[in-house]
């Protein structure tokens, strides 16, 4: 059986070459700290992909994307790193995360989704998925309802997962250097009131929590909009929720500044119009892909697909070498499991390339 894998006989030298293009441009020390935490996962049988079926190979395995972003997160001290990456690694086994999100009911996933910051299809000028979550539209509500089904609360990751397993791997395949992919916010706290935002306390606390601890170095930017007059009082709880290194990527815009700082970032046709730019896109609507990403995806861009998806890089079964393609996973009423290839994508290098056909034991 053929599987995609890391080539034990490739020298230092080669690894860099076959490394996406942000790993290539890191410094030596930073290099040796990121194999000497694959050594430490090696050593201590610490890996992302345990559970896996069959010889597929995601973006979402034990690979420099995930590695490098633990790294970061722990100032490059790959020990400090490995101790929060086989925490991780130990909690995803735990509560089966990866099956529980190909094996999602869709309409359940989609009901968490709601309640999640949404992906609005765009892009940031830097290429980093713009994200968009707008409070006063959640309803406490749908929250106890959330709990009522799910008391353990597991299924609140999904769409965490929907953006490492999906969106960011896509959004970095669409970017030239193929860069690490991360996540830009907008919240939008336009109508929220004090009673409002003490309803979903509990919920953006576990919600801040997840991101730092399981979820490092994800965001690139976060902005807040629409602050109301008590917002200086609910700062000083946010910024217990998330360490300094989320919060020092916060910004706060004030009305009269939001237009003009925002499309300094995002460009205004792949800006919401309710903040100004010029895309038809409001909160809880799917995703509306720009014209590059509608190319890559074909028909999914027009009949967007619900539930969990994935991108996935596969072996072509004719030609040996890597594939990738954009698989929908999920469950009907979690009785009919699905598993449907929605895209075919042209090779590319820039994801694929990390990875040797190697024959396995």
């Amino acid at each position: 059986m053929m599987r995609l894998s890391r080539s034990s006989t490739l020298s230092s030298e080669e690894e860099v070459l076959m490394a996406l293009p942000f790993v290539r441009k890191l410094s030596i020390p930073q290099r040796k700290a990121l194999n000497d935490l694959k050594e430490l996962c090696i050593e201590n049988n610490v890996s992302w992909s345990a559970g896996r079926d069959g010889p597929r190979y995601t973006i979402t395995d034990n690979d420099d994307v995930t590695l490098v972003r633990y790294l970061k997160a722990r100032d490059w001290k790959a020990p400090l790193a490995f101790k929060q990456y086989s925490t991780t690694v130990a909690w995803r086994n735990k509560i089966q995360l990866d099956e529980l999100y190909r094996t999602a009911d869709i309409e359940h996933f989609e009901a968490i989704s709601r309640l999640m910051p949404r992906w609005t299809g765009r892009r940031s000028r830097r290429g980093v998925p713009l994200f968009v979550y707008s409070v006063a539209k959640i309803r406490p509500e749908d929250l106890v309802c959330t709990s009522s089904k799910d008391p353990s609360l597991s299924s609140v990751f999904l769409p965490a997962e929907y953006s490492s397993q999906f969106v960011q791997p896509l959004c970095a395949r669409l970017h030239p250097d193929g860069a690490m992919p991360c996540l830009m916010h907008i919240i939008d706290l336009n109508g929220v009131g004090v009673k409002h935002f003490w309803s979903l306390r509990s919920h953006l606390q576990k919600a801040a929590g997840m991101a730092t601890s399981h979820y490092p170095e994800s965001v690139d930017k976060i902005f807040i909009v629409g602050a109301p007059s008590f917002f200086p009082t609910i700062w000083g709880y946010i910024t217990k929720w998330f360490d300094p290194a989320i919060t020092s990527k916060i910004s706060v815009l004030p009305a009269a500044k939001s237009l003009e700082v925002l499309t300094h970032h995002i460009h205004p046709d792949d800006l919401p119009k309710c903040f100004g730019g010029e895309l038809e896109w409001e909160y809880g609507n799917h995703p509306s892909v720009d014209k590059e990403t509608e190319a890559l995806l074909g028909d999914l861009a027009e009949d967007w697909v619900e539930g969990p998806l994935e991108y996935v890089i596969d072996e072509d079964d004719k030609t040996g070498f890597p594939k990738e393609s954009i698989v929908a996973v999920g469950s009907d009423g979690g009785t009919r499991t699905r598993k449907a290839v929605l895209a075919s994508l042209p090779y590319s290098r820039i994801l694929s390339d990390r990875y040797l056909w190697a024959e396995s034991p």
